[in-house]
């Protein structure tokens, strides 16, 4: 048996186009003749013009195990579906009266339609019988050429190798004999390099300079800031040393005197407010929020200063304050910053000043110390005292919080905590307008309950699930560590 082997013109086979076919024989293959036909019919096609230099291009992803596999499923398949007569077809009726002539006349339908329809089906299963018995054909003869080219790569492999290791002991000699070469070109290039970096140097000098003095300035800054909180913490404690020499005198003479009773004790609240309620920066920090509610005031009063916080916030943005506070302590200190602070009653030294002189009123966490007919006594005061279209802040303990709530009773002076809705209740009876309140302090992330991640993946029952899980635990932290701090904001 011999078969023709042509190329197509153009990309396609034309059935009229037998020029240039060469035989094989099976029983004698010949490769290199074969190469050589075919690279001798490709020249004579290129210089006749037949098709471009490009027209043949080899796909090398048509080598590839996953091609070969998919060209053996899809030859099973043609053999195994060539056939596409229905011989199976069988006419039947579950109707037990009627069944018989319906079975009859669908016979006779049936018959006449296959009188025109089987001799197309014929010839078709015949063309595919042909081309299935074509393509195994095609299919054993690349087979058979992929065979006898594998075989001729593993003859040429060794004889590859030895040429390769042949040609090595050349390219090292080639290397070493350009060595030299390669070493002058870098002694040519070293004074270039050289004369760069010098031509460059006072570029790079000139930066160090124009940086000096900005990282001087921020090392500076940086002592600067350093030794102000040194220095203000030693102002503190020389303070507060001289403090407790005075009350040290004062009970060493009292030493053959009876015991004091115990409403008498004096707690140095300074120094718990020191512990507790956290240093006088990060108190300034907080309290920052509330300085535009005093833009343009002259006259503002800080009810409780206690250390002086916020008149010293006020006082470093140009607005005139003063403070009262009963503690002769912490109006010693407030005094010692050269703050201006009565040591007086809340609402006598409201009762001396003249209705309609302040600007500005600030309380910081004095309510929760109140008890609730001063408190209401106290914001009625502060309305009289105010100026029309001027503001009172309250800042306060968060009820509403159990972890606030949890430290309410830290510290001994405290009375009892006063709801928001409660505080926002007594500025309207008090007569203020534009009323408002807002949430500080926030629990850190760590503290608070964690919430369970949602994958994108989940069926939906399961996600379902965890965001019930979720909103619980948001409504959880919103009740165990909700924000500590609230304050209520109300205008003249």
């Amino acid at each position: 048996m011999q078969d023709l082997l042509r190329f197509p013109v153009n990309g396609r086979y034309d059935g009229s186009e037998i020029m240039d076919t060469f035989e094989i024989h099976d029983d004698e293959i010949d490769v290199e003749e074969i190469m050589k036909k075919i690279k001798d019919n490709i020249r004579m096609r290129k210089e006749a013009g037949v098709y471009p230099q490009d027209g043949i291009e080899m796909d090398p992803a048509g080598n590839s195990p996953e091609c070969s596999t998919n060209v053996q499923r899809d030859l099973e398949y043609i053999n195994a579906n060539w056939d596409i007569q229905n011989n199976s077809y069988f006419i039947s009726s579950h109707r037990p009266v009627v069944g018989k002539p319906l079975v009859k006349g669908r016979e006779l339908v049936h018959g006449e339609v296959r009188r025109y329809v089987d001799p197309i089906i014929w010839k078709q299963t015949e063309f595919n019988g042909s081309t299935a018995r074509y393509l195994n054909n095609v299919n054993e003869k690349i087979n058979s050429f992929e065979n006898v080219i594998d075989g001729k790569i593993d003859q040429l492999r060794p004889e590859i190798d030895d040429k390769i290791e042949q040609l090595r002991p050349e390219i090292d000699d080639k290397i070493e004999q350009l060595r030299p070469e390669i070493d002058d070109k870098i002694e040519q290039l070293r004074p270039e390099i050289d004369d760069k970096i010098e031509q460059l140097r006072p570029e790079i000098d000139g930066k160090i300079e124009q940086l000096r003095p900005e990282i001087n300035d921020m090392i500076e800054s940086q002592v600067s800031s350093v030794i102000s909180s040194m220095n203000s913490d030693i102002e503190n404690k020389a303070w507060l040393a001289n403090i407790l020499e005075g009350k040290i005198k004062g009970e060493f003479e009292n030493l053959n005197a009876e015991s004091p009773d115990i409403k008498d004790a004096d707690v140095n609240y300074f120094v718990f407010e020191d512990r507790f309620r956290g240093s006088r920066e990060d108190i300034k920090q907080r309290q920052a929020a509330f300085l535009h509610y005093f833009e343009q005031c002259s006259n503002v009063l800080d009810i409780g200063c206690g250390r002086g916080e916020f008149l010293e916030l006020l006082r470093d943005n140009g607005i005139t304050a003063h403070g009262v506070d009963i503690n002769e302590d912490m109006a010693g200190y407030c005094h010692s910053k050269g703050l201006d602070v009565k040591i007086q009653d809340a609402i006598e030294y409201l009762e001396t000043l003249e209705d309609k002189s302040l600007d500005g009123i600030f309380i910081d966490q004095v309510v929760e110390h109140l008890e609730p007919d001063y408190l209401i006594k106290l914001l009625g005061l502060c309305q009289q005292k105010l100026r029309y279209g001027c503001h009172l802040v309250a800042e306060t303990v968060n009820p509403l919080s159990l972890f606030s709530f949890a430290n309410f009773y830290v510290d001994l002076t405290h009375k009892k905590p006063v709801h928001p809705e409660t505080l926002k209740f007594l500025f309207e009876s008090a007569g203020f307008r534009d009323i408002d309140s807002q949430f500080f302090s926030p629990v850190s992330d760590e503290a608070r309950l964690k919430k369970m991640p949602v994958d994108e993946d989940m069926n939906l029952k399961d996600k379902k699930c965890f965001d019930v899980y979720n909103h619980n635990v948001d409504m959880l932290n919103n009740i165990l560590y909700g924000p500590q701090d609230y304050s209520v904001m109300g205008k003249k």
